[in-house]
């Protein structure tokens, strides 16, 4: 662990350049599972809220003021 601590000190644009894609590989299986799968999840949650509160004849501001204003607190 100390060499490659000295390595990386020694050549930090060559570290870079050996992070670089594996964190961007990281960060590409990340975005795209919050892309394929919940963002749409949460767009589809939110867009039945909104048809619902337009339905009953509710205030839709209270989407935004309390974006889970179904779920009951004490």
């Amino acid at each position: 662990m100390k060499n490659i601590r000295k390595l990386m000190i020694n050549y930090p644009l060559l570290s870079i350049g050996i992070l670089f894609p594996i964190c961007l590989v990281i960060i590409t299986g990340i975005m795209t599972i919050l892309l394929k799968y919940v963002l749409p999840v949460v767009l589809a949650f939110w867009m039945s809220s909104l048809i619902y509160t337009s339905i009953i004849g509710k205030n839709p501001i209270q989407n935004y003021t309390k974006p889970f204003w179904f779920i009951r607190y004490r």
